[in-house]
């Protein structure tokens, strides 16, 4: 079957005979677990590092610490999660925001010549590392006194970030985890050992997981997860105290081979980019290289509703990862070229070029003047 052939089927005959790709984790496949046993996980470096329930908790920590110590006014990229900025903006702190060019990324220059003092929040968007001229930046704002807070959340395959007072991550973005963030670079860590969660969070996403196993398996199109997820991100969005990581999760990330998860990633990210090709149409902004390992890969394109509602009729999901600020004040330039294609350890080569072969084809279609 072509992918043109795939643009005009039915959404009934493409639920029966087309493999669902992208959205919320379902629970990890056997291949990519071992047995448990002493490692050093990529973001571990020997430095402390405090896990705990979500990402949004380990920034919570962050924000304590760094208002005893005197600072109320952060950066942050003009592209931000507002779950992300809310610990600092429920407790009074100014923001102020940082352009992003076109690779969705924060100009050197600008933080020499903008960041004077505070805290830099700063996110290397879908699996950059810093170059040297970034790391330059950093580390001349942090001899200005200025903090340097990192998320590694989009790259933590790749090794503790160089230049960094903090570091956080929410873990269960790029792992099948039920819950899971961290934190490094507390003075003094918060003692969260002996407080479990009572949010639920844990159980609810581990039950919504295994619904999509089930659903998957069975070829169930209710999507009975659906709505489990979307209780769980709510629940995980108003669970601000920090508690420990579950111990199901805790287990888990032990268990996980993110050596081989890591290879698999790799793999698709090259696949996809070379079967993308060079177009016209649309630009990867993050192939993956020796110093990239990309979270998803991101293509900008002027056609981002039509390619992204395509690609959900052939049960392609790909992420919104910024929905408009509703936190940042001032005229914002928002992004509204880009698409982010999954291509995590779940997948092969087989899907990639399904995905490369229907998006080269709905540009095709455009082109020559018919209607998809």
């Amino acid at each position: 079957m072509t992918s043109k052939e795939a643009l005009t089927r039915s959404p009934t005959t493409q639920a029966a005979d087309v493999r669902e790709i992208g959205s919320d984790f379902e629970l990890v496949e056997d291949c990519y677990l071992s047995s448990p046993r002493m490692k050093t996980l990529p973001w571990e470096d020997g430095s402390d590092v405090t896990y705990v329930e979500s990402g949004r908790q380990a920034l919570s920590i962050v924000e304590t610490e760094l208002r005893k110590n005197g600072h109320m006014h952060l950066y942050v990229p003009s592209v931000f999660c507002d779950s992300m900025i809310g610990p600092f903006v429920d407790n009074g702190w100014v923001i102020t925001v940082l352009p992003t060019d076109n690779n969705l990324s924060v100009r050197p220059g600008d933080l020499i010549e903008r960041v004077e003092d505070g805290a830099l929040l700063h996110a290397p968007y879908f699996g950059r590392q810093d170059s040297p001229v970034m790391l330059e930046a950093l580390d001349e704002i942090r001899q200005r006194g200025v903090a340097v807070v990192v998320d590694e959340t989009h790259r933590v395959f790749s090794g503790p970030s160089k230049v960094a007072d903090f570091r956080v991550a929410s873990l269960r973005k790029l792992l099948p985890l039920h819950d899971g963030g961290y934190v490094a670079g507390i003075s003094c860590a918060p003692d969260v050992s002996s407080q479990a969660s009572s949010t639920g969070v844990p159980t609810l996403r581990q039950a919504a997981m295994r619904a999509k196993s089930d659903a998957l398996a069975s070829g169930d199109a209710s999507k009975p997860h659906l709505q489990l997820f979307s209780r769980v991100e709510h629940a995980t969005e108003i669970a601000t105290r920090p508690v420990r990581m579950s111990e199901e999760s805790t287990s888990l990330l032990w268990r996980l081979d993110t050596e081989k998860i890591s290879r698999r990633r790799e793999l698709n990210a090259t696949s996809l980019t070379q079967a993308l090709g060079e177009s016209d149409q649309y630009r990867v902004i993050n192939p993956p290289t020796s110093d990239l390992l990309p979270s998803h890969l991101v293509l900008e394109t002027g056609d981002v509703v039509g390619l992204r509602r395509a690609l959900t009729k052939e049960r392609i999901y790909c992420p919104i990862h910024w929905r408009i600020s509703r936190l940042l004040s001032g005229p914002l330039d928002w992004p509204t070229r880009y698409l982010s294609i999954p291509i995590d350890q779940r997948y092969s080569e087989k899907d990639m070029t399904r995905i490369s072969e229907f998006i080269r084809n709905y540009f095709s279609t455009k082109v020559s003047g018919r209607t998809v």
